[in-house]
């Protein structure tokens, strides 16, 4: 056959036939099933729809050379956890939750622990409400309580032999050694919380990632520090529930705007007599405290204060044997100061290092233990992100840091004399570190807008050691892929906005295409990053749509000083510079100019309604989720950080709230919300809602029954659909085109 093939193309040269040229194989498009079903979100690790990799599972470190990472044992087929040796690769079992899990009752997960001690060889399980302990050297499983009530935050202590936790809002510790369980307050109510977070403190002071736990161990094992919240002065808002015949009321204490905060005090208990010593502050003072941090001696506890108009700082160095409080820091700002949640203090008792953005940009400070500034680290118009690791003994600090594009950050360090700053990290794009403990190695996480994830390992000099692994397979060329690419956009008054956009594919400037924005919005909340984006925006750039997102000019990227612009001004800039960028879309000629569309939730969701309404010239349809509608439906503590009390900013909030806009609205609105949502109260549309069913505008609602501000799983199904479905309708005439059959290269 082969020579048949080239006789006849012989042939054809001879006579002088023109051959048809090779046509490149066509593209494959992106099914609505692989993109939104599996819901991957920007990462990789779900393996997107299987047109990605997974990375490797590596969860830390073991020691300086070795790193702990979770796979499947070729030799059993068992999930196990691997010390791999950072310099040649080798792997030894470090934990085998196979053999875990067979020492384990039916039901329990051996991966899945509620709490686990860093070496892993304590674990605690919860199950039905109760803890049980198991011991992965002496393989012993046993119940720890049996009470009606459930325990909460199961939290070892640092040696691995107490579990702190809390039960009906009392702090509790358990002996391990002496099998026996000690109690530390008694007075644990509907309103007063021991050790457990009051609302407004969980959601915008200690965080989500705290999961209600306000309690924090001595470095030696012997002492608690925990929070007690009074939350009898805080309003009390219904949360209806519809499920059975006569529904159910939940009652949330949350502050609103302007309304009475809990009050708040740390005590410090002394785990093995019980004795709890009140740290020296007024108990029932309208103020914050909170982010208590240990010396490395376990000798002092260092408590954070700030005023309740949100612009000063301090730091107390309490004695818990005492109680008694000696301030040794201050910062004051003319808009607002934030809570230090990543300080360090120095196990060699020399002082403790900060980051702070007092200057208008976050840098790092080195402060002796009397607060006295010893060393400044890092200075200029860029941002320290986090404190990665600090190695003493070899005199640096490991940070990430966006020393040039804001959209990049990379993997920094720096003497603690100052000297020696460098990147770690090469290449554009957004990287994620883990520094081994002695800073021998790091592994870096990376991508940017064109390219998925890659894992590799290197030196602590940065030099490259092996690449762990790899998101981008063969098959993503396969595929049909729009054009990712990050610019700016001209604010009008002098601010480069950040923007990243994603074009069809086979996009022609001579066609017409719709846009959808994505937004969020919030102060120092910005979207705009080098990093993957997933699927979702190619999704859409194969039918014709271009994805895109715009941060303005209080969204991070200018440094505090740029943040603190919205300060008594909430949605003013937001929209000055979405307005600006949607001008800057709407002249290009390759814009559809009446199907631009908007989506957000939370901050995004207000955003959305903002545009719709104060920007209604500017968008004709938009997605708003959970939406903050009016800053006096908000909590304190996020509110008046950036607006100060409806009292104080009455103009503020008037400008700031949907309703105040609202006469503008041309319609193309869809809005979705948690009937029991605790954070961002349904209150918050009906409001809205009420408006516009009373001046009869057209718009959508749906409700999800039972979900809280994020869609319950079960719902997330119809949540994905119904919104995807609202674009097809808006944008794309009610029906999908067919993805366009590419056969260009990425």
């Amino acid at each position: 056959m082969l020579k048949v093939a080239r006789v006849c193309l012989s042939l054809a040269v001879l006579l002088g036939i023109q051959l048809a040229p090779a046509q490149p194989p066509v593209k494959k498009s992106f099914t609505y099933e692989a993109v939104f079903s599996s819901a991957p979100g920007r990462g990789a690790s779900a393996g997107e729809g299987g047109i990605l990799a997974a990375l490797p599972q590596i969860s830390g470190w073991a020691d300086d050379d070795h790193y702990l990472e979770t796979r499947i044992d070729p030799s059993d087929g068992k999930r196990k956890v691997f010390a791999v040796g950072a310099s040649d690769g080798g792997a030894r079992v470090y934990r085998d939750y196979g053999e875990i899990e067979g020492d384990l009752p039916a039901g329990l997960r051996a991966a899945a622990p509620a709490a686990s001690t860093p070496d892993l060889t304590g674990f605690v399980y919860e199950r039905a409400g109760d803890l049980y302990h198991y011991d992965a050297v002496g393989r012993r499983f046993r119940r720890l309580t049996a009470t009606p009530a459930r325990e909460q935050n199961p939290r070892f202590s640092p040696n691995g032999k107490w579990v702190a936790y809390t039960r009906d809002n009392n702090l509790y510790a358990y002996d391990l050694d002496a099998s026996v369980e000690h109690q530390y307050t008694s007075d644990g109510s509907e309103t007063v919380l021991n050790g457990r977070a009051s609302w407004v403190y969980y959601e915008e002071i200690l965080g989500r990632a705290s999961q209600y736990a306000a309690f924090w161990w001595s470095p030696d094992s012997t002492r608690l520090a925990f929070m007690r919240f009074d939350d009898s002065p805080v309003p009390v808002f219904p949360i209806y529930h519809a499920g059975g015949p006569h529904g159910e009321l939940e009652r949330q204490r949350y502050p609103k705007a302007g309304d009475p905060n809990p009050y708040v005090e740390i005590g410090v208990a002394s785990v093995s007599d019980g004795k709890v010593v009140w740290m020296d502050f007024e108990p029932k003072a309208d103020h914050y405290i909170a982010w208590p941090f240990w010396t490395s001696d376990s000798k002092t506890l260092t408590v954070q204060w700030m005023n309740r108009g949100q612009d000063t700082i301090r730091f107390y160095n309490c004695d818990p044997s005492t109680g008694r409080k000696n301030a040794i820091f201050e910062e004051r700002q003319p808009s607002w100061v934030s809570f230090f949640e990543d300080v360090y203090y120095f196990k060699n008792g020399s002082g403790f290092l900060l980051r702070s953005d007092a200057d208008g940009w976050d840098h790092l400070y080195y402060y002796a233990n009397d607060g006295k500034l010893r060393k400044r680290l890092t200075a200029g118009n860029w941002r320290v992100r986090s404190i990665v690791r600090v190695d003493e003994a070899g005199g640096m600090v490991y940070f990430m840091g966006r020393p040039g594009k804001s959209w990049d950050e990379a993997l920094m360090r720096v003497g603690l004399d100052g000297s020696g700053l460098r990147e770690l990290t090469s290449g554009a794009g957004m990287h994620r570190a883990s520094v081994s403990p002695g800073g021998k190695y790091f592994i870096d996480t990376a991508s940017t807008v064109s390219a998925p994830p890659s894992m590799s390992l290197y030196r602590g000099d940065g030099h490259l050691v092996r690449k762990l692994g790899d998101a981008r397979t063969g098959s993503m060329d396969d595929y049909a892929w729009g054009k990712a690419e990050l610019f700016t956009i001209p604010s009008g008054d002098g601010y480069d906005l950040p923007a990243y956009w994603v074009l069809p594919v086979d996009f022609s400037p001579a066609k017409q295409y719709p846009v959808i924005f994505s937004v969020y919005g919030g102060p120092d909340a910005g979207t705009v990053r080098n990093s993957w984006l997933g699927l979702t925006p190619h999704y859409w750039a194969q039918r014709g749509v271009i994805t895109i997102s715009v941060d303005h000019r209080a969204s991070g990227h200018f440094g505090k000083q740029g943040v603190a612009l919205v300060h008594r001004n909430l949605g003013k800039w937001e929209m000055a510079d979405l307005i600006a960028a949607a001008r800057w879309l709407r002249a290009k000629p390759f814009v559809a100019r009446d199907k631009v569309g908007i989506t957000g939730s939370s901050y995004g969701g207000y955003t959305t309604l903002m545009a719709l309404t104060c920007g209604a010239e500017h968008f004709n349809f938009g997605q708003a989720g959970s939406p903050v509608t009016d800053w006096r439906l908000y909590d304190t503590v996020y509110t008046e950080r950036y607006m100060d009390t409806p009292a104080e900013n009455p103009e503020g909030y008037r400008n700031g709230a949907v309703l105040t806009w609202i006469n503008r609205y041309k319609g193309g609105l869809r809005i979705t919300h948690g009937t029991i949502d605790d954070n961002v109260h349904m209150q918050n549309s009906t409001q809205v809602v009420g408006w516009l069913t009373s001046n009869n505008k057209a718009f959508e609602l749906m409700l999800y029954p039972g979900s809280r501000h994020a869609i319950q799983a079960s719902q997330r199904a119809h949540f994905t659909r119904e919104a995807h479905d609202f674009w097809v309708r808006n944008l794309l005439v009610g029906r999908i085109p067919e993805p366009v059959a590419s056969a260009a290269g990425r």
